[in-house]
C-alpha cells in the first residue's frame, strides 16, 4: 500500500516550476501561538525550537517556519517532493527526509511545534499528539468537504475528538465554499504536565 501511496504523491509532484504555495491557512493566521521572541524569530527552548512539517508536500509550511527561526523537519513519502525541497537554494530546512509517517511515526517528545496539512490518517493522531513536547502546539488543517474519497474527510468536529488529549487554542470548521471545498483548522497545545 505503501508503495502505491508514494507512486501517487511521486506523480503529482513531478511537475517543475510551480512556486511555492503560501503556508496553511491555519499556521498564518494562528502565528500568535508559535513560540516567538519579540523580534519574531522562534525562541530558544533548551536549544533550537524544533518543528515538523509532517507529510510535508512541497514544504511551504516548514519553509514559513524555518524564515522564523524553527529548527525544521520535513518529511513525505514522495521521494520526488523531497529531491525538489532538497535541491533549494538557499537551503533552510535542517531535515528532509523521504517517511511514511504512518509506518515510521515522529519519535514521542520531539517537537516543540507539529504543522499537518490536507492530510489525514486517523491512526497517526495519537503519535502526533505523543510527539508533541510538553507545552507544544499542533497546528492541523484538513478537507471536511470536496474530496472524492470519504475516507480523507473529517466528520462534524472529528478533529476535536481526533486530539481529544489536546487543549484546543483554537478551532474553525467552515461551511463548503462555492467549489464545494472546506477544510477544518485546529490549533491545540500539549499540557505542560
Amino acid at each position: 500500500m505503501s508503495e502505491e501511496i508514494a507512486s501517487k504523491w511521486n506523480s503529482r509532484y513531478s511537475y517543475s516550476g510551480k512556486p511555492m504555495p503560501a503556508p496553511a491557512r491555519v499556521l498564518s493566521r494562528g502565528v500568535r501561538w508559535l513560540p516567538l521572541g519579540e523580534d519574531g524569530r522562534a525562541r530558544e527552548m533548551e536549544g533550537p525550537c524544533k518543528a515538523l512539517d509532517l507529510a510535508c508536500g512541497r514544504a511551504a509550511n516548514g519553509h514559513w517556519l524555518a524564515q522564523r527561526g524553527f529548527r525544521v523537519s520535513a518529511w513525505d513519502i514522495s521521494e520526488t517532493v523531497v529531491e525538489e525541497i532538497l535541491s533549494r537554494r538557499p537551503k533552510m530546512i535542517y531535515d528532509v527526509a523521504v517517511r511514511d509517517v504512518v509506518k515510521v511515526p515522529p519519535e514521542p517528545s520531539t517537537f516543540h511545534v507539529i504543522v499537518v496539512s490536507k492530510f489525514l490518517d486517523r491512526s497517526l493522531c495519537p503519535a502526533i499528539s505523543a510527539a508533541l513536547k510538553p507545552g507544544g502546539v499542533l497546528f492541523y488543517q484538513t478537507f471536511t468537504h470536496g474530496l472524492s474519497n470519504p475516507d480523507y474527510l473529517l466528520a462534524a468536529n472529528e478533529l476535536l475528538s481526533l486530539f481529544d488529549g489536546l487543549k484546543v487554542l483554537e478551532y474553525h470548521e467552515p461551511l463548503p465554499d462555492d467549489e464545494g471545498k472546506a477544510e477544518a483548522r485546529l490549533i491545540a497545545r500539549r499540557p505542560e504536565h
